[in-house]
């Protein structure tokens, strides 16, 4: 998947830099999806909310998602987001993101002729992305720390410490420590606008994979990036397989992280680095299941315009590659109900020591994963919901680089065992008989007492009638 020159050595519409600037950002984005744009009749401009100070947090979306004319929402499909500028000094982020989404757009709807073979694999990519899924180009979460040149928001809080905590809580030895949350020293309890946004937004989408960027290193950063006791130790996600892979196919996709002194092959583990706690690749993965990836892009921050066109340029080769790689790459399908209906809520796991990912509104499903040469178990739990249907296991033979492996599953009503039907029907038959019986006696019952009652009755009317008869006879003696 990695990028390779195309049309990426064509003269750009706008200076480099220009996204450092605010205005110029929202300008870059208007660009991009109006009617004479790159992006035209593939994107839209949405949204997320807006900040402490009231900036605008934008997402340029790509792909079936901004397809809302004829109907599809870019549910039952495969979505992945492009974050940056989260640490409002961190700006390179915003340059990246926008530079992936003009990536795909140019390629996916360029009608110019091909001048090489890695401009034609390069289309076939974009229009790939554009067909089969959703893309989700965020340049900055943190625009008020922008403006500022500050690292946290406008309220001096870092947002990549202020996510729920989700596998593990705050060690008691660092409760103390400010820097540990974000903000004031504490339980992480108070969200703050920005981090709400983005939960909401995540929520929403569930996206399969997101790309995070910072600066301050040249590594690719994966969960878990906490552990329970506050060590600088290694912190392995159930995915830790997949999660290594993906960070790999980064590194390996740019040009010299992966030859990095520091970080052996240009990756590393969150908390075998630094452990931290609030964190969102970590929230990412636990609560919407979206396999995150915090890349830091350079050791420098803010670097100079001259370095930047560099900088920008191998990253983006590396994001679309990992992002192929999450999308295609993947274990997916759909999960159906004997009718044909969506089964919302399933619960799928790909392997060992994985996670569960959901099937979404459609019943659709995405795990990336790593490859495999090998068959891989598959197991498909029905929701809470569906309790007369069984869980089905399914083995996939190969899980491919550039195409996954796909399955579609039916869930159907769990069948009788052998003779249940001659069971009930014998079932029906018994308690027919002993209700007819029952039935039979009661009436005997009814007319034994009726029976007795008469009898009572006739000797008090036989007694009348011969005392009657009694009276009438001396009547007709004393008459003589």
């Amino acid at each position: 998947f990695q990028a390779e020159d195309g049309i990426r050595d064509q003269p750009r519409s706008r200076g480099l830099g220009d996204v450092y600037k605010r205005q110029d950002l929202r300008d870059a984005m208007r660009r991009l999806s109006a009617s004479d744009g790159a992006c035209a009749g593939i994107s839209r401009v949405v949204s997320l909310g807006r900040s402490a100070n009231g900036e605008d947090v934008r997402a340029l979306t790509i792909g079936r998602g901004a397809r809302a004319s004829d109907g599809d929402d870019g549910r039952g499909g495969l979505r992945f987001g492009f974050i940056g500028n989260m640490h409002g000094d961190e700006p390179v982020g915003r340059e990246i993101a926008m530079e992936v989404g003009r990536w795909v757009c140019e390629r996916a709807t360029t009608t110019r002729e091909t001048t090489s073979e890695a401009e034609t694999r390069e289309r076939a990519l974009a229009k790939r992305l554009v067909n089969e899924a959703t893309l989700f180009v965020v340049p900055t979460v943190n625009p008020d720390g922008f403006a500022a040149k500050t690292r946290g928001n406008a309220r001096g809080v870092d947002l990549n410490r202020n996510f729920p905590y989700t596998r593990f809580s705050l060690p008691k030895s660092l409760s103390g420590r400010a820097s540990a949350v974000g903000g004031s020293a504490g339980d992480n309890a108070k969200r703050e606008i920005e981090t709400a946004l983005i939960m909401r937004w995540s929520e929403k989408w569930a996206m399969n994979g997101v790309l995070n960027y910072h600066e301050g290193a040249l590594v690719a950063n994966y969960p878990w990036d906490g552990n329970d006791d506050g060590s600088t130790s290694y912190s392995a996600a159930p995915d830790d397989a997949t999660f290594r892979y993906l960070a790999s196919s980064y590194a390996q996709a740019h040009p010299t992280m992966s030859k990095s002194a520091e970080f052996e092959g240009g990756i590393t583990n969150g908390a075998a680095w630094y452990p931290l706690w609030g964190g969102m690749q970590d929230w990412h993965y636990v609560q919407t299941g979206t396999y995150s990836l915090t890349v830091e892009v350079d050791d420098e921050k803010w670097p100079s315009e001259d370095k930047l066109g560099a900088i920008v340029d191998e990253h983006v080769n590396a994001s679309i590659d990992v992002c192929a790689r999450a999308l295609f790459g993947s274990v997916r399908g759909f999960v159906r109900d004997e009718r044909g209906a969506a089964v919302v809520g399933a619960s799928i796991v790909v392997g060992r020591d994985s996670a569960p990912v959901k099937t979404d509104a459609r019943g659709f499903f995405a795990k990336p994963s790593e490859p495999s040469t090998r068959p891989v178990r598959v197991v498909i739990t029905p929701p809470s919901n569906k309790r007369n249907v069984d869980t089905i296991t399914h083995f996939v033979p190969t899980i491919d680089p550039t195409d996954g492996a796909s399955i579609d599953v039916v869930f159907t009503p769990r069948s009788a065992p052998p003779g249940f039907l001659l069971l009930r029907v014998v079932a029906v038959v018994v308690f027919a008989v002993v209700a007819f019986l029952i039935r039979r006696s009661a009436r005997r019952r009814r007319r034994v007492s009726v029976l007795s009652e008469s009898l009572v009755n006739n000797v008090d009317v036989e007694k009348a009638i011969a005392n009657r008869r009694g009276m009438t006879s001396s009547r007709s003696l004393s008459g003589l």
